[in-house]
């Protein structure tokens, strides 16, 4: 189901494969709403995973890095999994959750269309039963948020390479002194 609530296809026989399978990057935008939406820390639901493209540096010569939601040890799932029953699963941040999550199983290439690669398997969508128009503003926000994150995290990098720019950082990401 996308965020506007139209559309409920593949989630319904949901066992929690997407939220055990992937690696879910989230932006600084669902770090906020996360945090405030579930009163958590963001230690509490996120990890710092290596990541070679648009990461960021913790220190100058350090890996590069991104954010993404914690997994659990034991059960492979994301911190918000709920395992309601045997073979059943759901999200307990749903209200919450990533905008990369409110948009699968689509993705935004001219017009919204179901990726190929979901873990659920071709056959969990029901394309006659969604409508696919539903998840352009999920899929614009995300588009969104991920040039804002993008744009943070290289300011911070370049804060990283050079730490004498820290006060044209700080007035870059509207932080204030």
């Amino acid at each position: 189901m996308n965020g506007s609530g139209a559309n409920l296809a593949g989630c319904a026989g949901c066992v929690g494969d997407c939220c055990r399978n992937y690696k879910v990057g989230v932006t600084v935008s669902d770090m906020r709403r996360l945090a405030a939406g579930m009163s958590l820390n963001l230690r509490e639901f996120t990890s710092l995973l290596e990541d070679e493209q648009d990461g960021f540096r913790l220190s100058r010569d350090g890996p590069t890095l991104d954010l993404h939601l914690r997994h659990r040890p034991v059960s492979r799932g994301c911190v918000f999994l709920m395992e309601i029953a045997q073979g059943k699963a759901r999200c307990g941040a749903y209200a919450h959750r990533p905008l990369v999550c409110s948009k699968f199983p689509t993705t935004l290439e001219r017009v919204s269309v179901i990726r190929g690669d979901t873990v659920c398997g071709p056959n969990s969508w029901n394309l006659a039963a969604m409508d696919l128009t539903s998840y352009q503003p999920d899929l614009t926000r995300n588009k969104a948020a991920w040039s804002e994150h993008i744009r943070i995290v290289r300011i911070w990098s370049a804060t990283v390479e050079d730490p004498l720019s820290g006060s044209s950082t700080r007035s870059a990401l509207r932080i204030p002194a």
